[in-house]
């Protein structure tokens, strides 16, 4: 039998091309992220984690741009989200084919995200703020490889385990033990993050919804919705 590989995405209120357009970029970003990183819950990540993390620098902010276009690349064509069907109404849908338990995990992590916001919210400003610090003082200093002082790692490793927890990352020991650096590893949550607070706008409007779990439908089904 089959594995069942069909996601839908539920769908409401009033869409714009441009809604669609950006929804469509950070729902594969933030899945692409879970793909390759989230090895506790998402068993293809334990062989992509090594090699998407080899030689990154995330030191600037076009740096971030790169990591996830090798994400992108590093998700092989038959995970990629693919429409099966999509639907415009009030409610409506999209059908996508793609790798079920990123998809599911991301439902999840979607759902602990949410329950947390305000509370993930002041640990990213918190982190963001240290960064912003440490980036002045590289500037002044002219010193891009200046390190967070030792009491600064230890409140960083904290807010690290808090940002992940909030999140719904499970993988931050293996991420650690793959970047091998604090700073990188706060930089890669802080920019999942930015990405699951620009998918989570979509629910907060009332026009997006994912469900926990894989949507049960057959070919001809798929093809009467199309």
């Amino acid at each position: 039998m089959e594995k069942n590989r069909t996601y839908r995405i539920l769908l409401d209120g009033e869409w714009t091309l441009e809604d669609l357009t950006n929804f469509s970029r950070v729902y594969f970003q933030n899945y692409s992220f879970l793909y390759c990183l989230e090895t506790e819950a998402v068993g293809v990540a334990a062989s992509r984690i090594e090699s998407v993390l080899n030689q990154s620098e995330l030191r600037d902010g076009l740096s971030y741009v790169n990591i996830y276009d090798r994400f992108r690349s590093s998700v092989p064509k038959q995970d990629r989200p693919a429409i099966k069907s999509i639907q415009y109404a009030s409610p409506g849908w999209i059908d996508l084919a793609l790798n079920p338990e990123a998809a599911v995990q991301f439902a999840k992590v979607m759902g602990t995200f949410l329950a947390s916001i305000a509370g993930t919210a002041a640990t990213y400003k918190k982190l963001h703020d240290i960064y912003l610090d440490l980036g002045r003082k590289r500037k002044k200093q002219r010193n891009e490889l200046l390190k967070l002082e030792a009491e600064e790692a230890i409140i960083v490793q904290k807010l690290n385990n808090e940002l992940a927890k909030g999140l719904g990352f499970e993988s931050l020991p293996e991420l650690d033990k793959h970047t091998r650096d604090t700073e990188e590893t706060s930089k890669l949550l802080l920019a999942h993050y930015r990405r699951m607070k620009k998918t989570a706008e979509f629910i907060k409007k009332g026009k997006a919804k994912f469900p926990e779990k894989l949507h049960e439908t057959t070919d001809e089904q798929s093809e009467d919705d199309s």
